[in-house]
């Protein structure tokens, strides 16, 4: 478990990679804004002319789904092979491991923090009020929290498995990449033919877009799908932290 000494160094590595992201960038923090910007107004340009979903506001229905994708895709594979990077930091002190891989995790946390709140600012100067209902803004904070957990869960697992298996950094990179297109980000979940809609159900991220991107589409995925999904995000946590302290004893013979 954590203690105090190990809480201040997993804020003080979070703060390390946040300002190393953007040290000798001439724009600095400016490319929290911009790359997501860049994304959605392309992505949103194609589909919004080709496929024509009939959202009415395409463009705030791709950001917010964009925005925490972008945090949950990168953080996992910054994150998976950050054990063997550091490995110099491993055989130089004692701490628990599982600080590196989290830290990697919370810094794009914070940028995805900084870039949903803008989005909210935008939101709140067009008086788009649909979005700021009691019950919206709950499933935002679910939503967001649940992705938090699933982010680190997976991060701690993935980079655990890669101190032993260097290809498991190649295999999330290609898993991160098809699992965007079998989420409903750039496509509402009605867009699916029901008899696949099974199918799509078995990937939990269904409820999380689902609730971030309901006051853009007021579809919902059935109660029951939601509360297995949760369950397995939070088992996935479970069993991430608990491989990765098994495992930790073990990194240092083999990085």
């Amino acid at each position: 478990m954590f203690n105090n000494h190990s809480i201040n160094l997993l804020i003080a590595l979070t703060q390390k990679e946040i300002k190393a992201r953007y040290k000798h960038a001439v724009l600095g923090f400016l490319w929290i804004f911009i790359n997501p910007l860049v994304q959605m107004a392309v992505i949103g340009f194609v589909f919004s002319i080709i496929f024509r979903f009939g959202i009415k506001n395409y463009y705030l229905f791709l950001f917010t789904g964009l925005l925490p994708w972008n945090f949950f895709s990168l953080a996992i594979n910054k994150a998976t092979p950050r054990i063997v990077w550091d490995r110099n930091l491993i055989k130089k002190a004692k701490f628990p491991r599982s600080i590196i891989p989290l830290s990697m995790v919370f810094s794009h946390f914070f940028h995805f923090l900084v870039s949903y709140l803008m989005l909210i600012i935008f939101l709140l100067i067009t008086q788009q009020w649909y979005f700021f209902t009691l019950f919206n803004l709950g499933l935002q904070i679910l939503g967001i929290s649940l992705l938090l957990i699933f982010a680190s869960g997976i991060s701690l697992f993935a980079s655990a498995l890669t101190v032993f298996y260097r290809d498991i950094n190649f295999v999330i990179q290609m898993g991160i990449m098809l699992w965007f297109y079998a989420t409903p980000i750039i496509y509402p979940f009605s867009f699916i033919p029901e008899k696949y809609k099974g199918i799509f159900y078995l990937n939990p991220l269904i409820t999380i877009f689902s609730w971030l991107q309901k006051s853009m589409v007021n579809l919902s995925v059935p109660l029951w799908i939601s509360l297995i999904h949760i369950l397995f995000i939070l088992l996935i946590f479970f069993l991430g932290f608990k491989y990765f302290q098994k495992k930790e004893i073990y990194f240092s013979d083999w990085l």
